[in-house]
């Protein structure tokens, strides 16, 4: 019986821990990450599944041909990348260059953020953002009127992991 126990623990452990890996990352970027500001816009703002959240694309996920051509593959059309940015006007962060690999010795004014190529862009995981219930009509109306300059605070850990802090319109802060 004590046999049966153990395996079943261990089974359970086993199960759980897969299940703490998941979002690890992203807490880790959270807790260890610096913390930038990138450029954004809403796109879709409601999942019939998921509830109200909008799906936002990042500036620095559109990439030119020049860039695309360091790092795209048909053999691996999904593959890793890491976006290297650089810190501009008005602390915005924007997208420099490409790797596959994470860069080393980055200067203070630029950071590594690790993304997947999907199809013609770059997604780094911080795609969606979930609306409170009780802000959901001001935070929809803001994001309509001011597609062009809403703005995310995210966190980079030193991996390339990132996770998405808080959503900026207007001057007024949507905290995650």
């Amino acid at each position: 019986m004590a046999k049966q126990t153990v395996f079943f623990a261990l089974a359970v452990g086993f199960q759980l821990a897969i299940l703490a890996a998941v979002p690890a990352r992203q807490i880790h970027a959270r807790l260890t990450g610096t913390l930038i500001t990138i450029r954004t816009a809403p796109v879709d703002p409601y999942d019939f599944l998921s509830g109200y959240h909008v799906v936002l694309r990042y500036e620095i996920s559109q990439v030119s041909k020049e860039q695309w051509a360091a790092v795209s593959s048909p053999q691996n059309p999904a593959a890793t990348v890491y976006a290297v940015l650089k810190k501009g006007p008005e602390d915005i962060w924007s997208l420099e260059s490409l790797s596959r690999t994470l860069p080393k010795n980055l200067s203070p004014e630029q950071i590594a953020v690790k993304g997947r190529i999907h199809r013609d862009q770059i997604l780094y995981g911080i795609e969606h953002f979930f609306i409170p219930e009780e802000g959901r009509n001001e935070l929809e109306t803001a994001l309509r009127n001011n597609r062009e300059r809403a703005l995310a605070q995210i966190r980079v850990d030193k991996y390339g992991n990132a996770a998405l802090i808080r959503l900026i319109v207007q001057g007024k802060t949507y905290e995650y």
